[in-house]
Order: structure tokens, then sequence, then C-alpha cells
């Protein structure tokens, strides 16, 4: 199942009170849960059907994958291959078409600061792949990421040959002789470092990160965690395995000792940890980069983690001295280890956040739902939810919306103006329409559109909050 984490700080449902009086609830979304805080406040609130017309919309998107490339991931990378045409269709029905695309991979792999671990670090390179742009050896390359742009005469320019869903497919095959302790968070954070890909990323352009990976981040601080390679469970590092990432890169409830063998809950990122980087970093990184929110979109399709956080540690497989955790989840392409700290950098982003399980047997939906979280920032004028009809005693359908119009300063809402429907109106109003060419994925195939008197503002962002049915 996808779960969608919409940021949207404004809109909310109408209070079917309210909306007696003309009044609509509003409250601030929790950027962490995705839950609008005035939802809990108003329990009569009819369900929501938003749409948004956004003048200003980004025409230019940089999407960046991120691929755990270690050992047990071929069949992942295959299905994230498969996956691509169903992103690549939701991205070209945004009102603009496809956007202007700098597509860029990089692998999970950071190396382990020289110390000697296969896949991991050689003498010539010892922190990995350290974030650099992978082509994989796809054919048709003729550059570190794809460029495909649109050009004046409605046609794309591209620089790479065939087309973009399979070039693609092939450079997110990623291999698995990668590191096993990934970390795909310090992967992104060095790939977008200035001048790290030149060219890829794009001051003005959106952002998309896309994350896939069966295990949690182990992000390091310095080569430390990979020292005593002879650890064991009595060595203050313990063995060297990937339960290092865990003891030292998570914390639970009550859990004074994390290599006993039992059941934990509530499991969320180690502040202050000396080996593992805070998943702090990197959610102030991105903020950074892209102060603003519409400009970020971030997916995971990671090892599931349930509501409690929970975490199973028992004896390791290989070796029933030595504690692991246990899967949190199993499917078509293997088992996945609970990503902890990767959920809390979801969750935790100031953006445009969807979050899958890599267990899920197709990840069509997961990239889908990444391309629906775009077109949501750069506004989606549809209609999704049926509208209640205020009187179905008259011909057709009659809805109440509040609609309006605010102004644009540095992605900062503005000077915001009530619009009036257009019905005998002749100044600035809206209507609903139908247009299946835009909309035919939802009821109606209902628009929201405005009659701007003369070209639209190209600072205006236009938002409907509509009383849809119960």
């Amino acid at each position: 199942m996808t779960n969608i984490n919409h940021v949207f700080r404004v809109v909310t449902a109408f209070a079917l009170a309210a909306a007696a009086c003309g009044d609509a609830g509003s409250g601030p979304i929790d950027a962490a849960t995705g839950v609008d805080d005035a939802a809990d406040a108003a329990p009569d609130a009819a369900p929501e059907a938003i749409a948004t017309i956004n003048e200003a919309a980004n025409p230019d998107l940089d999407l960046l994958f991120v691929v755990d490339n270690s050992g047990t991931m071929a069949a992942a990378q295959a299905a994230v291959a498969a996956a691509i045409p169903a992103m690549v269709q939701r991205l070209s029905t945004l009102p603009g078409g496809l956007p202007n695309l700098h597509v860029g991979v990089v692998s999970t792999n950071m190396g382990s600061g020289g110390v000697n671990i296969g896949g991991c670090s050689t003498a010539s390179r010892p922190l990995g792949d350290n974030g650099y742009l992978q082509l994989n050896g796809c054919p048709g390359l003729t550059a570190p990421f794809l460029a495909d742009l649109r050009d004046a005469g409605g046609g794309r320019q591209r620089n790479f040959t065939g087309e973009l869903a399979p070039v693609l497919g092939c450079m997110v095959q990623l291999g698995t002789t990668g590191c096993g302790f990934e970390q795909p968070l310090e992967a992104m954070f060095q790939a977008l470092q200035p001048g790290k890909n030149p060219g890829f990323l794009r001051a003005d352009a959106m952002l998309a990160v896309v994350l896939v990976g069966d295990e949690d981040d182990c992000s390091a601080t310095d080569s430390q965690l990979f020292g005593d390679p002879n650890g064991t469970i009595a060595s203050p590092l313990g063995p060297r395995t990937s339960f290092r990432c865990f003891e030292f890169g998570v914390r639970c409830d009550n859990d004074p000792n994390p290599r006993m063998f039992g059941t934990r809950t509530g499991c969320v990122p180690r502040a202050g940890s000396p080996y593992v980087q805070s998943a702090t970093r990197y959610v102030d990184f991105l903020r950074t980069l892209k102060p603003n929110a519409s400009d970020l979109v971030v997916g995971g399709i990671i090892g599931a983690v349930d509501a409690q956080r929970t975490a199973v540690v028992a004896a390791d497989p290989d070796d029933p001295t030595r504690p692991a955790v246990v899967p949190s989840c199993q499917g078509a392409h293997g088992s996945a280890y609970p990503g902890f700290r990767l959920a809390t950098f979801l969750d935790s982003v100031l953006g445009h956040t969807s979050r899958s399980s890599i267990c899920d047997g197709s990840y069509d939906a997961a990239l889908a739902a990444t391309a629906e979280q775009v077109r949501r920032a750069q506004g989606d004028p549809c209609i999704h939810q049926p509208l209640l009809d205020q009187r179905p005693d008259q011909p057709g359908v009659q809805v109440r919306c509040e609609v309006t119009h605010y102004t644009m300063v540095g992605g900062v809402r503005t000077d915001p103006v009530v619009l009036p429907e257009c019905v005998g109106v002749p100044e600035v109003c809206w209507r609903i329409v139908s247009d299946p060419a835009a909309c035919g994925d939802v009821p109606n195939a209902w628009r929201l559109t405005v009659d701007w008197a003369g070209p639209a503002p190209v600072d205006a962002l236009v938002e409907a909050r509509c009383e849809a049915q119960p």
C-alpha cells in the first residue's frame, strides 16, 4: 500500500456547519504525518476536494534515483525498471506535459572510509561511488545524466538515443556488487553538492529524489564504524555486521542493551551517535537546498516500518552468538529490513513525500505516487473527489466552493483574494468545467478554471476548497 503525505499548509475541507455559514475551516498540516490539525477539531468536516491552479508552476524537474546496489537487490532493481513507464506516464499528465527533465542515478555505495571491506572500499576508491552519477554501461548515453527537454516546436530535445523509460530502466539496474553497509542519505547528500555532478542540479528546478533499498540507512560519520573486523559480541563495536548500523544509528524505547534478543518498539534515528550521521543532517540539507516546499519531492521504496516502529532482534543466521535485526517484510523480490531512519527522514522532509514497501510485488504505484506528488506540487486543477450537489432537485450539479487567488512572492503566498463564481459576474471569476483530455481520471472529468479577463498573472496561485460528498 502506498502511503502519500501531502504537505498543503492552507487547504482543508469545509466543515458542514461552517459551510452553512459561508465559512471554511482551515489549519496547518503536520509535516511529519500529513494530518491536518484542523481535522481533529472539525469531526463533521466533509471530505476534501482540492484543486489548484499554479500559473507559476515550475516546468523544470531534476530527478535523482538513489539505488541500493548490495548483494540482495537484483530483483528489486528489475522491479524499479519495470515501473518506470508508470512514472513517466504520470509525469506526462502534468498540465504542461512532461517536464524539462534531468535524470540521474547514484548508488548507495559510499565505501567504508578506506577500510578494506569487499564491495565497499578499494585503494583507489576509499569512498566507493561517492555520490557520482552512474551510467551503468547503458547504450545511447552521451552525458552522466539524462536530459529530456521541451523544444519550441512542441517536441523533445534529448542527450541520449532511444526512449526515456527503457534507457532509465537500464541505468537503475546497477547490479549487486556494492557495499553491504548502505548509505543512501549520504549518497544523496554528496550527489547534490555543488560541482559534484556538473550540470545535473539546476538552481531554479524542482528536485525529486527516489530512495530504493532493502536495508536501513547507515550513513557513517567516518571510518570508525567499519573498524575492528574481528569484533565479538563483547567488543565495543560488536561484530562487524549490518547490526552496527542498527545499534549505533537507531534508538528504541526502553532498550538499555540493543544487542539483547527480543522485540522493541518506538525505534527512531539515534541522535548524537559518534558513528552514524543524524537523519536531521539530511532533512536540513534539503530544506536549505530547496527552501520552497513546492520545489521538493521525495519518495522512498524501503523496508516496511509498522505503526509501532517495531524491531525484532534475534540470532544471526550466520552465527547464532551474534545479534541481527529480523526482516520486517517478505515479498516477491526478497526480504527487507525496517527502514527506521529512512522512514523518519521521509516523514520529516518539508515537501511532498511518498513512502512504499520494497516488499510490494510491483512498484508501479510507488513511482506513480512520486510523480503524482510532482503533479500536486506544480498545481493540479483536476477535482479528485465527487462534489456534493447542493440542489439535487435542480438540473445539473450545483457545488459549493471557496476559491482564493494568492500572489506568489519568493515561494510565499501573499495578498489572498476570494474569487466569485462565474454566474453573471463580469470580473475575474471561477468555474468548474468538464475536461476529459486533462482530467479524464477523476470523477466527471471536472477541472477548476479561472476566467482572468485577460492574460493570467504569472505569479498567481489559485486554490479551491469544495464541499465533497460524504
